[in-house]
C-alpha cells in the first residue's frame, strides 16, 4: 500500500525521522516507569524506604512525565501538519486526474462515487500514512520493550503468561479477510447513496414539479438503509473482536498474578515489587497487541480506500498526445473526413460515414430529429473520446498531431445542460476569459442579450447564482453561457441546441450580434429551431447518424423533404403564437 505513497515520503522524510525520533523517546520513557515502581514496592516491602530515595525517585519519575509529554506533543504536532498536508496533496493530485480524463472516464465514475473517493478514502489514507503508521510503530516498540522487560525478570513466568496471547493473531488473521470484504461493500454503497444524493439536489425542482417527494424520500431511506445493514456487519465483527481481545488479556493477567504469587512464597529471588513490575509489563505488552489488532483491521479496511483513490490517481487519459505533438496555432479549416463513432459502451454507431468541411468565417448549421446524433458529432472536435473510424483534419492535418489542450483553447463550447458555478454572475462569466479575450464583461452581455436581465439580479453582476445556476430561468442561464463562449473569443464557436429556452426576439437578437462580432470566425450551431440556423453558409440534416440533406436554407427549402416540412410547421406554430 505504501509504495504508492513513496513521493510524499521522499518529500517530507525529514518530518518523519523526527517522528520516528520522539516515538522511540516516547515509547522509551514510558517503558521505564514500571521498574521504577516495582523498586519503590521493594523498598516499602524490605521498610528501607528513605526520604532522600523517595525524593530522588520523585524528581525522577517528574523528569520521565516531562519527557513523556514533550515527545508527544512534538509528536502530535508534526503528524498533524503531515496529516494535513497528505490530505491537501492526495485531493489536488485526484482532482488534476479527474481534469485529465476523457469521456469514458466518467461513464465508469459517477459523481458521488468520485465524491465519496475524494473526501472519506482520501482522509483515511492521510491517516494511515502519518498517525496510523507511527502508532504502530510505537506499538511494535513497546511490544519488544516489554517482552525483553518481562524475559529479564522472570523467564519461566513470562512464558507462561504470554501463552494465550497469540490468540489475539489467530482472531485478527481469521476476521481480516472478513473485514475487508464487508468494507469494500461499505464504501461502494455509501458511494451509491451519494450519487442517489446529489441527483436527488441537483433536480429538487423537477422532483416537486412531479410531486414526487415521498417515492424520492422513500429511494433514498431505502439505500440509507441498506448502507446502515452493511456497516451494521463491521460493528458485529468489531463487537466479537474487542471482548475476545479482552477475554485473553484477563487470562494472560490471570496466570501471570497466580504463578508469580507462587514464585513469591516458594522462591526467594522473586520479589513482590518483580511480580507489581512484570504485571505493568504484561500491561503494556497485552495492550499493544489489543491495539495491534485494531491497527491490523484498520489497516485492512485502508487497503480498500488506497485501491479506491489509487485507481483513479493512476488512471491515464485513453486519448494521449503523441511524442512531438504541435502547438496548434489556429484553425483555418476543419474537415471530418469518412468520420464514424460509437460510445465505449454501445455496440451500434452514432453517427456514421460523416464528409463536412468549415473554412474559417463560416457557418455550419446541424439539425435533425432528437437522438440524431447532433450532440455526438459537435464533442468530436473536443477530443473527449477516441475516433473509431475515419478522422478530423484542422488545417488540412489530423487532429492528433495537435496538443489536445491547445485545440480546446481555440473552441468556445457552449452544451445543451448549461453548467454554472455556486459564485457570482461575474466569476462565471470570467471562467471564459482567455488568451484570446479581446471583449469587455459589459460587452460579451450585451452580445448575448443579457443586459436586460441584470436589472432584475439583487446585485447585478455580484449576484450568485446558486448552485447549478439555480436561481436564474433558463433562457438567463443560456444567454450567460453564450456570453461566457463569446467572452473566450475563440476560433470556433458551438451552440448546441443553446437557443432553445429563449424566445423568438432573444434569438433573433442574438443571431445577428452572432454575425456581426463572429465575422471571420467559424461557427457551428446545433438546434431545434430552424430559426437559429437559416443564416449558416452550410447546413446539414443527420437522421441515425448521417447526413442525409445538406445545402443552404434556400436550398433545403427547395428539396421539399424533412428540413423543408419542419420549416413549414414551425412557421405554422409561430404564427400560431
Amino acid at each position: 500500500m505504501f509504495k504508492e505513497l513513496k513521493w510524499f515520503f521522499r518529500k517530507h522524510w525529514v518530518k518523519y525521522l523526527l517522528v520516528l525520533v520522539f516515538t522511540i523517546i516516547n515509547t522509551l520513557a514510558l517503558t521505564i516507569t514500571p521498574r521504577i515502581i516495582g523498586e519503590v514496592v521493594n523498598e516499602i516491602a524490605n521498610t528501607s524506604l528513605t526520604k532522600d530515595y523517595a525524593i530522588r525517585t520523585f524528581i525522577f519519575m517528574i523528569g520521565i512525565a516531562f519527557v513523556i509529554y514533550l515527545s508527544a506533543v512534538l509528536k502530535q504536532l508534526i503528524l498533524g501538519d503531515l496529516g494535513h498536508k497528505l490530505f491537501y496533496e492526495l485531493k489536488d493530485r485526484f482532482i488534476r486526474s479527474i481534469f485529465k480524463q476523457d469521456g469514458d472516464f466518467f461513464e465508469e465514475y459517477h459523481s458521488g462515487d468520485l465524491i465519496s473517493r475524494a473526501t472519506g478514502d482520501t482522509n483515511r489514507i492521510s491517516r494511515v500514512a502519518t498517525h496510523l503508521l507511527f502508532n504502530t510503530i510505537d506499538t511494535i516498540v513497546t511490544l519488544i520493550i516489554a517482552f525483553i522487560a518481562m524475559f529479564g525478570l522472570h523467564t519461566k513466568l513470562t512464558l507462561y503468561s504470554i501463552i494465550p496471547l497469540p490468540l489475539i493473531l489467530v482472531i485478527v488473521m481469521w476476521l481480516r479477510p472478513k473485514i475487508m470484504r464487508n468494507w469494500r461493500a461499505v464504501r461502494q454503497e455509501v458511494s451509491h447513496l451519494n450519487d442517489l444524493v446529489m441527483e436527488s439536489v441537483t433536480h429538487v425542482k423537477l422532483v416537486r414539479g412531479f410531486v414526487k417527494e415521498k417515492e424520492d424520500e422513500a429511494k433514498l431511506s431505502e439505500k440509507a438503509d441498506l448502507v446502515y445493514k452493511t456497516a451494521r456487519k463491521s460493528v458485529l465483527m468489531q463487537s466479537v473482536f474487542m471482548p475476545s481481545f479482552r477475554m485473553v488479556t484477563l487470562i494472560s493477567q490471570g496466570i501471570a498474578l497466580g504463578l508469580g504469587a507462587y514464585l513469591i512464597m516458594t522462591q526467594g529471588g522473586f520479589s513482590v515489587g518483580n511480580l507489581v513490575s512484570f504485571n505493568l509489563y504484561l500491561g503494556m505488552f497485552a495492550g499493544p497487541l489489543f491495539r495491534l489488532g485494531n491497527q491490523i483491521t484498520f489497516l485492512s479496511q485502508s487497503k480498500v480506500s488506497f485501491e479506491r483513490v489509487g485507481t483513479v490517481l493512476n488512471a491515464e487519459p485513453t486519448i494521449q498526445d503523441i511524442d512531438g505533438a504541435k502547438e496548434l496555432i489556429e484553425i483555418e479549416n476543419i474537415t471530418f473526413k469518412d468520420l464514424s463513432f460509437k460510445y465505449p459502451l454501445d455496440d451500434d454507431y452514432i453517427i456514421q460515414d460523416i464528409n463536412i468541411s468549415i473554412d474559417r468565417g463560416k457557418t455550419l448549421g446541424v439539425v435533425g430529429k432528437t437522438g440524431s446524433g447532433k450532440t455526438t458529432l459537435l464533442r468530436q472536435l473536443l477530443r473527449t473520446y477516441v475516433i473509431d473510424k475515419g478522422n478530423i483534419l484542422i488545417n488540412n492535418q489530423p487532429i492528433g498531431v495537435y496538443k489536445k489542450e491547445s485545440i480546446r483553447k481555440h473552441i468556445s463550447y457552449v452544451p445543451q445542460e448549461h453548467i454554472l458555478f455556486s459564485r457570482t454572475v461575474r466569476e462565471n462569466l470570467l471562467l471564459g476569459a482567455g488568451e484570446q479575450t479581446d471583449l469587455t464583461i459589459d460587452e460579451a452581455v450585451e452580445i448575448a442579450d443579457f443586459k436586460k436581465d441584470l436589472e432584475y439580479l439583487t446585485d447585478g453582476l455580484e449576484t450568485i447564482v446558486g448552485e447549478s445556476g439555480v436561481t436564474l430561468s433558463g433562457g438567463q442561464k443560456q444567454r450567460l453561457s453564450i456570453a461566457r463562449a463569446f467572452l473566450k473569443n475563440s476560433d470556433v464557436l458551438i451552440l448546441d441546441d443553446s437557443l432553445s429556452a429563449v424566445d423568438g426576439v432573444t434569438e433573433a437578437n442574438i443571431i445577428k450580434s452572432l454575425k456581426e462580432y463572429r465575422k471571420g470566425k467559424t461557427n457551428i450551431i446545433s438546434s431545434h429551431r430552424l430559426s437559429a440556423i437559416e443564416h449558416a453558409d452550410e447546413i446539414i440534416v443527420l437522421e441515425k447518424g448521417r447526413i442525409v440533406e445538406r445545402g443552404t436554407h434556400e436550398e433545403l427549402l427547395a428539396n421539399k423533404k424533412w428540413y423543408y416540412e419542419q420549416y413549414v410547421i414551425q412557421q405554422m406554430e409561430a404564427e400560431d403564437e
